[in-house]
């Protein structure tokens, strides 16, 4: 990761898991839970210190410190600190495995998770949906999969953009070579100019091209089996050539929830951090909150870019994000996010 993005977490480099483990074992004892000493531990430790607290706490009293914590808290705030013990593939799958359950299935949850993930990360999601299988429906868990989840719940071609995703399979530039771009400041050398044009000419055959409504399989082919540099190549390239976005082609000629797969994919892709400011403001947007959106974003990218996407979110839409989410969150849930958000 790029030293130019921050992360907004404190967290002390030195410190004793047994020390921790101790307190919030006091802070969980007798009638009143302590809940700012579990946000002053939880909130300013990562996420490799918090898993080091958990084994400590085993040790010493025997007990699973998830387990306490989720009987002595509840609601928004008792998931904000489950989700922040559950490492990240594992509360992806997580929130997969939620998003598909029961009747109806999360669109925005499958766009959010399957659509901005890289080959190596589809890899590992489709292990820790195993994982959470395994745990959540032990009887089923042989049977079932990632892929054969998403199968049942969708239909194409909206299966199909996610089943192509969950290939993992996309073209993929060396780390040498992306740094070797850098380093001589030539990024067209991870670009084929002219395969290039050709996909250009095909996304446009295929939605503004064409009267009524746009085909979905060379989008679907060329957004989840190109190189992220080719993908922004396209995108400036479709920008030059025809004067609007491929984002407002998409818009135009599908309809959700391709549409938003499609978007998502393509975002993540051109600017990943100006989607997940996007998102964060969709999931405090009008009537009610996405909780879980975000309490995946928060806990996803504060020890990453945070600090980054904040000055973004500002940038965007004119309020802070940390006056967004106090505005859209109460109780000890409001102040275990500031903290994690470097209130």
């Amino acid at each position: 990761m790029s030293s130019s993005y921050k992360g907004t977490l404190t967290y002390p480099q030195t410190f004793n898991p047994d020390a921790d483990a101790d307190a919030l074992y006091k802070a969980c004892k007798g009638i009143n839970t302590d809940e700012d000493t579990i946000n002053a531990i939880i909130g300013h430790r990562n996420q490799k210190q918090r898993f080091e607290i958990r084994e400590a706490y085993y040790r010493k009293y025997q007990k699973d410190l998830v387990e306490v914590l989720k009987s002595n808290t509840k609601g928004d705030y008792d998931s904000l600190l489950q989700s922040l013990f559950r490492g990240h593939m594992k509360l992806l799958a997580y929130d997969l495995f939620k998003g598909m359950k029961g009747t109806g299935t999360n669109d925005t949850v499958l766009n959010e998770i399957i659509c901005c993930c890289n080959n190596t990360e589809i890899y590992m999601l489709k292990k820790a949906y195993d994982e959470v299988l395994r745990e959540e429906e032990p009887k089923k868990a042989s049977t079932r999969s990632l892929e054969g989840d998403v199968t049942k719940e969708t239909k194409p071609p909206y299966e199909t953009l996610l089943l192509r995703l969950l290939r993992g399979q996309r073209e993929e530039d060396s780390q040498d070579r992306i740094d070797q771009a850098h380093r001589s400041g030539n990024i067209s050398m991870l670009v084929n100019e002219r395969k290039v044009e050709q996909d250009v000419q095909e996304l446009y055959n295929a939605g503004m091209g064409q009267s009524g409504k746009g085909e979905p399989e060379p989008f679907i082919r060329i957004l989840s089996d190109r190189s992220k540099y080719h993908i922004k190549a396209v995108w400036e390239a479709y920008k030059r050539k025809y004067g609007s976005t491929l984002v407002e082609a998409i818009t135009k000629k599908f309809s959700d929830p391709l549409r938003g797969g499609l978007n998502t994919t393509l975002m993540a892709l051109v600017n990943l951090r100006l989607l997940l400011v996007c998102q964060l403001h969709e999931s405090m947007y009008g009537v009610g909150t996405n909780e879980d959106s975000l309490i995946r974003l928060v806990c996803l990218r504060c020890e990453i870019d945070m600090a980054t996407i904040r000055k973004m979110y500002h940038e965007y839409f004119g309020k802070s994000l940390i006056d967004a989410v106090k505005s859209d969150t109460s109780g000890d849930f409001r102040k275990l996010l500031i903290i994690l958000l470097g209130g």
